[in-house]
């Protein structure tokens, strides 16, 4: 028998009637870390734990000791001086046979022991089997990635399950794909790569997944431990590559699992982690010696959540500020994307009479067609935002959105407005970057609604202001050219031409200022860009990981040349899943954003050709039906074939790169002027 309690003279209590009294061996300890040691050293029969103990407590010490497969079968008994149904409940989903109020009775309990029957010896199940067993029960439907030896024991145990294993071409697209499906659902993503080259192919995902908040479990094989160090091929551990130390940065949570022990609980922190408040990426690295070795499922808590108030004190100085507000302005980002979220923000919005501008990764929450919509802050946005702002503002709610570059159209001074600059961001790192807020609230956007909606009530608006006239867009000429087509109504056209519930995702580069500023975007899940990183080639991946969250919608990738160019074997993914993606490549012959860009700061420019590229040739090749435009009316005549042909068509589309939109240049803005001291 082991005993441990924290009263030393209660042990020489115990020790003195065992002695006396039974024949039974024991061992004590006063803390639960060396009862731990002990447990291994004398293979108790039994062992009494108390439940308050400084350190490590009794309830945590019996569910590290049951979930040891070389210990899940001794019999442990937690005893508490103050005995609780909930103290009962938390000690049997620790592992414990039962839970009983001190003092004890050590005869009846020893020959209860006695009595009763050997339990059966819990089931043994490889490491890996365990991981998918968790990752269903944690609602994971799809794991992204590619097979590889390291990774392999993974990949045999999803053959027991029902979770899909969405092979994709390359790791970068299975990254890309599984932050397509956390954006669109708000659920956990999961990716299992292979060690060495196979974890680096994904860091640029990964850095994506972190700069925008994506909740991605990223799984990577890793060679066993014993032969770490050794010189072994594609050996990523802290004595190879230091894939962990790597992925650091760029993670909230990047780990070795040491042991197969772990894996239940270090598995479940990386949930917990990837999901809790700002949500972002989480990497756990596996050696094949662990995801092979024997491990009895152990039994586990449920899972505890924190909550977070506002002070309300707070909140009624908020709802004096725009309710009174003469010149407000609601400037929401992608943190307001969320279940009922936007409904919120129209509801506020229309309260209060308030004009609403969205950044361009925020496009949607609001929607643009309603009267007090101003479109879009930022490159590619409205002149309807940036009037209304540079006109004046007394009032700025800002929420949901870091206040970075391309939400504030460039650091725009006109946001720090005369009387307040309200700043909300789920993440206290973001709040002060940039702007100096009057008021700094770290709370999710919808608490935020939440607390002014009760505040301010639901009746009609408080006050009656002169709405600012809608989103206005510039009005482009189309093209001169017989062979081209104006991006402007490109955009128009395929827009006109799909269902009025696609959701689109958008590359980086010129045909993202164009998508921005012409899709009318009316519904909150419908535009997808990942601008935190601004990586090239991630829409086609985002696109698979968003058609498999939906269905039943239709997902249209709007892309240029030379981020086809980057993942254009995604299609290949889409074809063998049978997804129906409709990808519309802006092909203008050059990386256009580059140039122009180059152009604006030194007054020339280098030429950056994408040909030779036949966008047709390489998606018919990978299997995907393909159409080339040339001119306006084209998209328009496909219409029967775009809203019903199965499988991906992949839409050349001839772009006049002549025709521009007007805007203020970004990096242009961002370079100090010629002759000033650097900061």
């Amino acid at each position: 028998m082991l005993v441990v309690d924290d009263d030393r003279m209660a042990l020489r209590a115990i020790e003195r009637v065992l002695r006396d009294q039974h024949d039974v061996e024991v061992t004590v300890a006063d803390n639960a870390i060396d009862a731990m040691i002990a447990v291994g050293a004398v293979k108790p029969d039994l062992i009494i734990l108390d439940t308050m103990m400084p350190g490590l407590d009794g309830i945590e010490a019996c569910r590290r000791i049951t979930s040891n497969p070389e210990t899940a079968d001794v019999h442990v008994v937690l005893a508490s001086p103050a005995l609780t149904p909930e103290l009962e409940r938390a000690a049997r989903l620790a592992g414990a046979r039962r839970a009983i109020a001190k003092p004890i009775d050590l005869t009846a309990l020893i020959e209860e022991v006695a009595r009763a029957p050997a339990p059966a010896p819990a089931p043994m199940m490889r490491g890996a089997d365990l991981l998918v067993a968790m990752l269903a029960e944690a609602g994971v439907e799809f794991v992204f990635g590619l097979p590889g030896g390291a990774i392999s024991p993974v990949h045999d145990a999803l053959l027991d399950t029902d979770l899909r294993m969405i092979i994709t071409r390359h790791e970068s697209g299975a990254m890309f794909a599984a932050a397509g499906y956390a954006r669109t659902t708000g659920k956990l993503a999961v990716v299992a790569v292979t060690s060495g080259p196979g974890v680096l192919n994904a860091l640029t995902g990964l850095a994506s997944a972190w700069m925008d908040g994506l909740p991605v479990v990223v799984l990577v094989g890793e060679v066993s431990r014993p032969m770490q160090g050794k010189g072994v091929l594609q050996d990523g551990s802290s004595h190879g590559l230091q894939i962990v130390e790597m992925a650091r940065p760029i993670t909230k949570l990047a780990a070795e699992l040491p042991r197969v022990s772990t894996l239940p609980h270090m598995l479940r922190s990386a949930f917990a982690t990837a999901l809790a408040g700002r949500p972002g990426p989480v990497l756990l690295t596996l050696p094949l010696d662990v995801t092979v070795a024997p491990i009895a499922r152990p039994r586990i808590a449920e899972t505890q959540t924190q909550a977070t108030a506002i002070d309300g004190e707070l909140l009624d100085e908020i709802a004096a500020l725009l309710r009174d507000a003469q010149r407000p302005l609601i400037l929401a980002g992608s943190g307001v994307r969320g279940a009922g979220v936007p409904a919120q923000l129209r509801a506020l919005a229309e309260r209060l009479a308030c004009p609403v501008a969205t950044t361009p990764k925020g496009k949607g929450v609001f929607p643009e067609g309603h009267p007090l919509s101003l479109g879009v802050l930022g490159p590619g946005g409205h002149r309807s935002s940036q009037r209304y702002l540079e006109t004046g503002v007394d009032v700025v709610l800002a929420i949901g959105t870091s206040l970075g570059d391309l939400a504030t159209d460039g650091f725009s001074s006109h946001l720090q407005a005369r009387r307040a600059l309200i700043h909300v961001d789920i993440d206290a790192r973001q709040i002060g970057k940039s702007y100096l807020p009057t008021h700094a609230i770290v709370a999710s956007a919808g608490q935020l609604l939440d607390g002014l909606t009760e505040r301010l009530g639901s009746d009609a608006a408080l006050r009656l202001r002169a709405l600012p006239g809608g989103v206005e867009r510039h009005v482009l000429s189309p093209s001169s050219r017989s062979d081209r087509i104006a991006a402007h109504d490109a955009v128009i056209e395929l827009q006109a031409a799909l269902p009025a519930d696609a959701v689109y995702a958008i590359d980086s580069g010129e045909h993202f200022m164009f998508a921005v500023h012409y899709l009318e975007t009316q519904l909150p899940d419908a535009f997808i860009a990942m601008t935190g990183l601004g990586s090239m080639g991630q829409s086609i991946g985002a696109a698979i990981g968003a058609q498999l969250a939906f269905p039943d919608r239709m997902i249209a990738v709007i892309v240029g040349d030379g981020c086809f160019a980057m993942n254009a074997f995604e299609i290949a993914t889409a074809v063998a899943e049978r997804l129906p993606l409709r990808v519309f490549v802006f092909n203008d012959q050059r990386l256009g954003m580059v140039e122009n860009g180059h152009r604006t700061l030194f007054g020339r420019t280098p030429e950056f050709p994408t040909d030779p590229l036949d966008v047709c040739g390489v998606a018919r090749g990978l299997g995907a039906t393909t159409l080339r435009v040339e001119r306006p009316g084209q998209i328009h005549a496909a219409r029967e074939l775009l809203r019903n042909a199965p499988g991906p068509i992949v839409v050349e589309i001839q772009i006049d790169p002549d025709v521009k939109l007007p805007r203020r240049e970004r990096v242009a803005s961002l370079v100090p002027a010629r002759g000033a001291a650097a900061p």
